[in-house]
């Protein structure tokens, strides 16, 4: 319960006087509910008067209704009485307008507050932590799982004040008319509240699994979404197709037992509040025939039939709302699970100025999905500011581990890393990331202007800058052959635009960024020979301050680098320049030979 008071909490910021108003309001409907009901003995009794034998509470409403002058007043005036039950309906009516807009003000800000939490709390989270999460679960949680909680919330503790309240109120009249009426209309709901409670387990369980049954779904449909191109190249619609009605049917079939449960239980319960009805009704008729001092008028029957009827109907569906307690507390499981994970401290460290000098002492790492299997292993170099250093090898050789460990995506395990000879794990991690600029193979792109794509790595930059940026990547001739321009809206990751594209325009954020270390992870792969060394010699121009790490698989991308690096299986088998690996016969050699024939 302690994770649902946090939860509780997390939501309510801001918004707790606005939800106890509501409260508030509650109350007082559910008082001109009970005194609108009230009425009507009043008015039953008035018609076979029998207001002189009324209860100590129908005696105030008498006095209230005829000023004081007593019953006889009223049955000659009976018209006061319709009079006040249009007033109470009319008064109860406003209340309720107004229990409705706290209530929906409420309900909207709850949901603002812990869908910005969660939201900021997953872009805090490290990078290793998205390598084991699905998209469809963080979905799930930041949409199904926060609304399940804010029903609840709002919905289902606005019924249980509702009951609570209206217990209270009808309980205490009740009471006062007959003490045994009263007993024996309750007798059956400790026995609903028993059943009620032994289904909690089950329903949290089978609503925890629908819940995951949907994140999967989501999850396939992001995915397909994702790579709509791969599958309309390999024509895997009717595979992908036959999947997602997998995943369905599986969604469907948690669904169903879900359900299935929870209207098991609404029906089953029926039985409890039809048995209360009965036996009050007939025990009620018993004591009107009755002549000692249990007996009660048509009247008395009438309102205790009424407040019988108004808490054993709430009362029902609060042992209903223990079944919802047991998907909210499903629910708020995943949203805790998922701000249990320690999030990184990106301004804790060191903001001081970066010139761009990097060196590597004997560093090992391994992924934590992987512990046993070293990506890195013992691998030195440095490299002096202003320097190019090109990064070959085999497919997981451990280039881009190389990448992931210079921008802070992963700690550091073994040997160190320093950049003009401070520990890279000094530096804040957000002034580390903003002087470390990388460029993907596969970069992203927002659904935006490509103006403002470029102009994400340095918002306050010129229109001119944007431009001087664009031809360093060599993508303004492309930009301006499009009929908005730089006004043009890229898509979804930038789906309307080629690879090279959008691979250029990815070039064009990090020149403008400014950043004294520049990564290019095979970030010129899906463009020709020619363009690539033009815009690496506009690159050299543009940033000749800067110090480059080329992570490429072409020869003629890294020929012109001030030291090139091999790597096999983690570790640095070759190291020098072009000549220099040129007149070895190594793998630099092999694919230089290769290239060369092949070009």
């Amino acid at each position: 319960m302690g994770a649902l008071r946090k939860t509780s909490g997390d939501m309510l910021q801001g918004v707790k006087g606005v939800y106890i108003l509501s409260f508030v309001f509650q109350f007082f409907w559910v008082a001109s509910n009970v005194f609108s009901s009230f009425l009507m003995k009043v008015v039953v009794d008035a018609l076979t008067h029998e207001l002189d034998d009324a209860v100590y509470i129908e005696q105030w409403v008498v006095a209230l209704l005829s000023g004081g002058r007593g019953p006889s007043f009223l049955y000659d005036r009976l018209w006061l009485i319709v009079v006040a039950l249009l007033a109470s309906a009319g008064i109860g009516g406003l209340i309720m307008f107004g229990r409705f807009r706290l209530r929906a003000s409420a309900s909207t800000k709850i949901t603002k507050n812990m869908q910005m939490k969660l939201y900021n709390h997953m872009l805090e989270l490290p990078y290793s932590e998205y390598k084991n999460t699905k998209a469809g679960d963080l979905i799930q949680t930041c949409t199904r799982d926060v609304d399940m909680v804010r029903r609840f919330m709002v919905m289902d503790m606005s019924q249980i004040t509702y009951t609570l309240f209206m217990v209270v109120l009808c309980f205490s009249i009740l009471v006062s008319i007959s003490w045994k009426l009263t007993l024996v209309s309750l007798a059956m709901f400790p026995l609903l509240f028993v059943y009620a409670f032994f289904l909690i387990k089950e329903v949290r369980r089978r609503y925890r699994k629908t819940d995951e049954a949907e994140a999967e779904l989501v999850d396939k449909m992001s995915q397909n979404l994702d790579g709509v191109r791969l599958v309309k190249a390999f024509n895997l619609e009717s595979r992908e197709i036959a999947e997602f009605e997998k995943k369905i049917a599986e969604y469907r079939q948690s669904f169903k037992h879900e359900k299935l449960l929870g209207s098991f239980f609404y029906g089953s319960s029926d039985i409890f509040i039809f048995a209360s009805r009965t036996v009050a009704l007939l025990y009620g008729l018993y004591l009107v025939f009755q002549t000692g001092p249990d007996h009660i008028t048509s009247g008395t029957l009438v309102i205790s039939y009424t407040f019988v009827n108004m808490m054993v109907w709430p009362l029902r569906q609060t042992a209903t709302t223990m079944s919802n307690l047991g998907q909210m507390l499903a629910a708020t499981d995943r949203i805790q699970k998922l701000l249990a994970i320690p999030t990184e401290d990106r301004k804790a460290g060191l903001s001081t100025p970066i010139s761009g000098q990097i060196e590597f002492s004997h560093v090992c790492f391994a992924y934590p999905d992987e512990p046993e299997v070293r990506v890195l292993d013992d691998v030195s170099f440095s490299v002096k500011k202003g320097q190019t250093i090109a990064i070959m090898g085999a497919t997981g050789s451990g280039k881009s581990t190389i990448s992931h460990l210079l921008c802070g995506l992963y700690p550091l395990q073994e040997g160190s890393i320093t950049l003009d000879g401070v520990p890279i794990s000094d530096y804040s991690l957000e002034h580390l990331r903003r002087n470390v600029s990388t460029v993907l193979q596969d970069p992203f792109l927002f659904s935006k202007s490509i103006v403002d794509n470029i102009k994400i790595a340095h918002e306050e930059a010129s229109f001119e800058q944007v431009q001087y940026a664009a031809s360093v990547a060599s993508v303004d001739e492309a930009i301006g052959s499009f009929r908005d321009g730089y006004d043009t809206q890229v898509g979804e990751k930038g789906v309307t635009l080629s690879g090279g594209q959008r691979q250029r325009l990815a070039i064009a954020r990090t020149v403008i960024s400014g950043a004294p270390i520049l990564i290019f992870d095979d970030s010129l792969s899906a463009v020709d020979s020619a363009t690539d060394l033009a815009i690496r010699a506009k690159l050299k121009a543009a940033q000749n301050q800067a110090t480059v790490i080329l992570i490429t698989h072409r020869y003629m991308s890294a020929k012109n680098a001030d030291m090139i690096l091999v790597l096999e299986n983690g570790k640095i088998v070759e190291r020098g320049n072009n000549d220099e690996l040129m007149a070895q016969d190594g793998i630099y050699k092999k694919i230089a030979e290769i290239q060369t024939r092949l070009a």
